[in-house]
């Protein structure tokens, strides 16, 4: 079928028959609109306007579709080649149909294989999440296990090659302080020597309802001297995130504070009188320099605010 050619037909015989475009779409139940984009070949009728187009005009559906006027000898021959087109557009529609439904095939068994090699990355994914998750969880601790805070610490301590003095049969938590996200503990033994560890809470490991409620150890100090003379602070931070831990043990009684500064800055602290112990963790500002950061001594105040001397016990 050509579009112009049966367009220009229709123009022809409307024209011959002093029909306008409107008279002629009126008769169709069409716009005049449709009867224009078919007379200048921008479309063609559809299916259901080609009869009642043929009858209006008063030519064959063959006619329209050749795009001519046809004498009686034509007509079979022209009516058997429109068959024949539609026969030919039909096989070619099977083949288009089975070739499609073979492409279809393929892309199941595509998707399936893809599918079944997604699932499989997705399932070693979620064993090594899994593995990573509890190897958090083994090298981890919940901070109110106290037995096991004690173990961990004095295993740490043992890995590193720290020189300690307590036994770590007898090693028991004594006191405990969180900041943000890091821990501090004291810890003595039956003897009564004292250590002291720092953790952080873990970023992987989290139970069934999702809180992250373990902490792995940082480091500490493996031992402490009693008395003001083991009085100390240590950087435990980086430098985007300076961490001073404060810690003393058997402090004298006379002891009510303590406090410690560095350039520009100046930090205070209680200390516990019942068991007469300091412990503190201090997030510094990352605005401070590394000179700045460390401050040289930390001192022990009584009620007054007197400094008291490192020797006393």
């Amino acid at each position: 079928m050509d579009a112009k050619a049966t367009g220009s037909l229709i123009a022809q015989r409307r024209k011959q028959m002093a029909l306008s475009q409107a008279e002629l779409a009126e008769r169709l139940h069409v716009t005049d609109k449709a009867v224009s984009r078919w007379e200048t070949g921008r479309g063609m009728p559809g299916l259901d306007s080609l009869e009642p187009l043929s009858e209006a005009l008063g030519l064959s559906v063959s006619e329209l579709l050749s795009g001519r006027e046809l004498t009686e000898a034509e007509l079979p021959e022209a009516a058997g080649g429109q068959i024949m087109a539609s026969m030919k557009r039909e096989h070619t529609w099977k083949w288009l149909a089975w070739a499609a439904m073979a492409a279809v095939t393929v892309l199941v068994i595509w998707a399936i294989a893809a599918s079944h090699i997604q699932g499989r990355r997705e399932q070693e994914q979620a064993e090594q999440e899994h593995a990573e998750r509890m190897a958090h969880y083994n090298s981890s601790v919940n901070p109110y296990e106290e037995e096991d805070v004690a173990e961990a610490t004095a295993d740490y301590f043992q890995e590193q090659g720290m020189k300690t003095r307590f036994n770590p049969k007898s090693l028991k938590v004594r006191e405990r302080v969180f900041s943000g996200n890091y821990m501090a503990v004291l810890l003595s033994d039956r003897e009564g020597e004292w250590c002291m560890s720092f953790w952080q809470k873990d970023e992987i490991y989290r139970d069934d309802l999702g809180r992250r409620d373990r902490y792995r150890i940082l480091g500490g100090r493996s031992r402490i001297d009693s008395g003001t003379g083991g009085l100390a602070q240590w950087n435990f931070g980086t430098r985007e995130q300076p961490v001073i831990v404060v810690s003393g043990v058997e402090l004298p009684e006379e002891a009510h504070f303590y406090e410690f500064d560095g350039t520009g800055y100046r930090l205070r602290s209680w200390v516990d009188p019942d068991i007469r112990t300091a412990l503190g963790i201090f997030m510094m500002s990352p605005s401070i320099d590394s000179e700045q950061m460390n401050p040289t001594a930390v001192f022990l105040c009584d009620a007054s605010g007197a400094y008291l001397p490192r020797n006393l016990e």
